[in-house]
C-alpha cells in the first residue's frame, strides 16, 4: 500500500514526496539516504535521495525522463545547501553515502555513522561473550504501527529497489516508483528516530558496561 502519494515534476523528470514532521521539530542536522541500484558505485546508479531535515522528510527518485548529469547536479546542490549552513550529514551505514557522494557526486564530505553506538554495544557483547550478531536497521528500529495496524505492506525490501527501477525504465511507469519513495522516507524517519531518540540511551549502556546483560541478543 502506498500511502504518501508524490508529485511528478514532468518538466524536470522526478518524483518528489514530502512529509511534513511536526512542528516543534526543528533538526539542525540531515539525515541523508541514498536508493542505489547496486553497492558498487561503478555498476549502479542512484535513483533516489531522502534528506530529513529542520522540519521536513523529502524524497526525491529519478525517473526516466531525468538525465543521469541532472540528477546528480540536483543532489549535489541540495547537499550543498545543508552544508552552506553547518549541518552535519547523517546515515546509516556512512561508509556507503561517503563513497556515492565522493565517487558520483564529486563530494568529499563527512557523514556521521548512525549505528556508532549500536555498533560499540556489539563488539562489547563480543568481548563479553563470544560471537554476536550486528543488528540491522529494522531489528533495532520497526515502526511499532506496522504490526500493530498489520500495515506489514506498507514497506520493501531495499534489494527490491532495483527490481522496481528496472520495471519502471521497461514501462515507463511512475506508480513503480513510489514504493521506491515511500521506503525512502520509511528509513529516512528509522534512521530520525534511532539517531536522536535511542543512540542517547545506547551511550548510557557505554558509559556503564556492567549494566549490558548476558541475555541481551
Amino acid at each position: 500500500m502506498v500511502v504518501i502519494k508524490s508529485q511528478f515534476y514532468k518538466e524536470k523528470g522526478v518524483l518528489v514526496t514530502n512529509l511534513k514532521l511536526h512542528s516543534e521539530l526543528n533538526f539542525q542536522g540531515v539525515v541523508l539516504d541514498f536508493e542505489t541500484t547496486s553497492y558498487d558505485t561503478a555498476e549502479g546508479k542512484i535513483i533516489c535521495v531522502g534528506v530529513l531535515s529542520e522540519r521536513e522528510a523529502v524524497s526525491i527518485v529519478r525517473t526516466l525522463k531525468a538525465k543521469e548529469e541532472y540528477f546528480h547536479n540536483l543532489i549535489r546542490d541540495l547537499i550543498k545547501s545543508y552544508l552552506k549552513k553547518g549541518y552535519k550529514l547523517y546515515a546509516y551505514n556512512s561508509p556507503f553515502e561517503e563513497k556515492w557522494l565522493k565517487e558520483c557526486l564529486g563530494l568529499k564530505v563527512k557523514v556521521e555513522e548512525i549505528m556508532k553506538p549500536a555498533k560499540e554495544i556489539t563488539y562489547l557483547l563480543r568481548d563479553k561473550f563470544g560471537k554476536h550478531k550486528y543488528p540491522k536497521l529494522r531489528e533495532l528500529i520497526h515502526p511499532r504501527l506496522f504490526s500493530y495496524f498489520g500495515f506489514s505492506k506498507w514497506d520493501i525490501d531495499s534489494r527490491e529497489v532495483g527490481l522496481l527501477w528496472k520495471q519502471h525504465l521497461e514501462s515507463n511507469d511512475i506508480n513503480t516508483l513510489e514504493w521506491i519513495a515511500q521506503h525512502n522516507l520509511l528509513d529516512l524517519l528509522t534512521e530520525f528516530e534511532l539517531l536522536t531518540i535511542w543512540n542517547p540511551f545506547m551511550e548510557k549502556f557505554l558509559n556503564n558496561p556492567s549494566l549490558v546483560e548476558e541475555k541481551s541478543t
